[in-house]
């Protein structure tokens, strides 16, 4: 997953729409006040969080991400105005109780143990830290993975996790009090290879362990796209917005 990540990061912005719409639509819930404590975006990806964050409260923010590349990215954009890390969620390198403010975009779905990442998150977090975050749940690309089903028996889309999981990690984890609000986006591309083109070149690869080890032909495509549709197809996407108090 690092390596996936680190060879999109440079064309990450282009294809990373859905992305944004989903970031935009957490960060309308920040606080009003700035927080005590560190700023931090875990996951941060190429810094699109970490922007907001630094223009709203006006003081640097520490971003960190697993893969080097969008680190990189992100310290192009930002340059002076934040603390770049890389680091995994599951095990972040940071001190305890030292944050005000946690925001995690789209990074739990890609945690082999989100649970974990939840813990180390509230680790990190002051007490009456707040955490933002939002993640995909089950659901997502049910429309690929039913089609993939028709061709063959391999794992090609990720698992992803239930808002009653989340629940349950975020109780784990030592939250006092949660709320999780869930909405369908619905995406429509040209054909069903445009939807592959897209997973790819974000760097959202699959993670199962019954995924393919080896190249697609062209005829196993053929079959997906006849399974799927021909011409314009849609793509379901089931987001969950989450706050969190520690």
């Amino acid at each position: 997953m690092r390596r996936s990540f680190d060879r999109a990061a440079t064309h990450y912005d282009r294809w990373a729409e859905l992305q944004r719409q989903i970031g935009e639509r957490l960060l309308a819930a920040l606080p009003e006040r700035p927080p005590a404590g560190w700023l931090v975006d875990v996951g941060s990806g190429t810094g699109e969080c970490a922007q907001v964050l630094a223009r709203r409260y006006h003081r640097p923010v520490v971003v960190l991400d697993i893969a080097f590349g969008m680190v990189k990215e992100a310290q192009r954009k930002l340059q002076r105005k934040a603390y770049f890390m890389v680091g995994d969620a599951e095990a972040l390198p940071l001190a305890d109780s030292c944050a005000g403010l946690v925001v995690t975009n789209l990074a739990l779905q890609w945690c082999l143990k989100p649970h974990q990442a939840l813990a180390e998150i509230s680790r990190v977090l002051l007490p009456s830290g707040m955490l933002l975050f939002s993640s995909l749940t089950t659901g997502t690309l049910e429309e690929l993975r039913l089609a993939w089903g028709q061709v063959d028996s391999y794992s090609h889309v990720n698992r992803f996790v239930t808002s009653q999981d989340l629940n349950h990690a975020l109780a784990r984890a030592g939250f006092s009090r949660w709320h999780l609000t869930q909405e369908k986006i619905v995406r429509r591309y040209s054909s069903v290879l445009s939807l592959l083109k897209e997973i790819k070149e974000i760097g959202a690869r699959n993670v199962t362990l019954g995924r393919p080890r080896h190249l697609l032909g062209k005829k196993t495509l053929t079959k997906l796209i006849a399974a799927y549709g021909e011409g314009e197809i849609e793509a379901s996407f089931f987001p969950v917005y989450g706050w969190a108090v520690r």
